[in-house]
């Protein structure tokens, strides 16, 4: 006999983009080098926040001229990771290697070992913000790869091959960009008679720092850091200056460019299998981007991750997997199942489903994980058919030409609420 699973409804809420982001204590990871520890960024960072009234807690691992090979696989990094469920993790490579080719940096080149790292980051929470750290150019560029690579003769040549290559760091791994060395570039052509490095023109002195922090400060929080009581000693004024172009950077026209809202667009995705053991059932909760979970399970709540649950005799049940989500979305999945208690030690996946974009303009994609064929259903909020047609792993409906407002899109059986705006 074969366990029969009807999945009954799925329902899903939508997220609203919020400017200003505020934890009763906010935790951040610094991962770098020198160029992060240099006049203790991520103490400066905090004491900004403190001085706004927000509350950091941090911890940072920043041995001098690492990179991101090194702390790939490094026990204290990974250990730093794993000891908290962050809220921010922000990386910063070594100086020189983003703005050089692959055929220059060879296995020192940051792509994968950047992916290695979002990947334990995530794995240990997977609703972690990682900001990638973009870091200058050397005052008068870099002479010793001069040669090899002309963009970095200059400051400016080599701070844009920096700014492209942490744009893509982001792009690639579902993460934002912290813009310090705009910033800076701001600064040096707004008022080049201000000074940011230290005598090896590469570190940066305490006004590179302050600004750096400013920076932070606005990528984390998404509010321009000016008003923060804290100044590190600077002149007010000169604080006030740096202040108000971290948040001209940060905030203004490219703020999409240094997508620090990409958080916002990833819901929650309530999921889940299931193993039967006679009567008992072991649940494997299969969900992302979730902070915490709830079971409802034949009428019993659950709140831990796989919970085990003995039912009564054979016979069909209800399940409810509500998910909350990173950004305070929430997600519920329901699912009826129907077994007889001498069949046991079977597992049961659910073919996930995915609709997207959701909210949509025009085209909504339908991508499945198995490839079965289906069936589609276009519904109105009333139920009323608009049309049907079958896919195997995904489809692509065109919601153009219909009106503003909430659909429901039935794949064999499975429900899903889509807004066309």
């Amino acid at each position: 006999m074969k366990r029969q699973l009807n999945l009954i409804l799925f329902t899903f809420s939508f997220v609203i983009f919020v400017c200003h982001l505020s934890y009763a204590q906010t935790k951040v990871l610094f991962i770098g080098n020198s160029y992060t520890g240099a006049n203790n960024l991520p103490l400066l960072v905090s004491e900004i926040a403190a001085g706004k009234g927000e509350e950091i807690t941090y911890d940072s691992y920043t041995p001098g001229g690492y990179h991101w090979r090194l702390h790939k696989d490094n026990a204290t990094t990974i250990g730093k990771i794993d000891s908290e469920n962050w809220d921010f993790v922000v990386l910063q490579q070594q100086s020189q290697i983003p703005s050089l080719p692959e055929e220059i940096t060879g296995e020192d080149h940051s792509n994968p070992h950047a992916t290695a790292i979002c990947d334990t980051i995530r794995s240990n929470f997977d609703c972690t913000y990682i900001i990638f750290f973009m870091t200058w150019g050397r005052k008068n560029g870099d002479d010793y790869y001069c040669d090899f690579h002309p963009p970095v003769c200059t400051y400016d040549g080599m701070q844009t091959e920096l700014r492209n290559a942490y744009v893509n760091f982001a792009i690639e791994n579902d993460a934002s960009v912290s813009p310090v060395g705009e910033a800076w570039r701001y600064v040096i052509n707004d008022s080049p008679e201000i000074e940011f490095y230290t005598g090896d023109e590469s570190h940066p002195n305490i006004n590179g720092s302050y600004l750096a922090a400013c920076v932070m400060y606005a990528t984390i929080y998404r509010e321009s850091p000016l008003g923060t009581t804290y100044t590190a000693s600077l002149d007010a004024d000169l604080a006030e200056y740096f202040q108000t172009v971290a948040a001209t950077v940060v905030l203004g026209e490219e703020f999409d460019v240094w997508r620090i809202d990409t958080y916002d667009e990833v819901d929650a995705i309530a999921n889940f299998d299931y193993y039967i053991d006679d009567l008992t059932v072991n649940f494997e909760n299969l969900s992302e981007h979730a902070t915490s979970w709830e079971w409802n399970i034949d009428g019993t709540i659950y709140i831990e991750e796989n919970p085990s649950h003995t039912f009564p005799s054979s016979g069909i049940y209800e399940v409810i997997l509500t998910v909350y989500g990173c950004n305070g979305d929430v997600q519920e999945m329901t699912a009826s199942i129907a077994f007889a208690s001498d069949l046991s030690n079977e597992k049961h996946s659910l073919a996930r489903v995915e609709l997207y974009p959701n909210p949509t303009v025009s085209n909504l994609t339908i991508q499945t994980s198995d490839n079965q064929q289906k069936e589609i259903i276009l519904m109105d909020k009333h139920g009323k058919i608009l049309f049907k047609h079958f896919m195997k792993e995904s489809s692509t409906i065109d919601l153009s030409n219909y009106e503003n407002g909430i659909y429901l899109i039935t794949v064999s059986g499975v429900h899903y609420r889509v807004l066309k705006q």
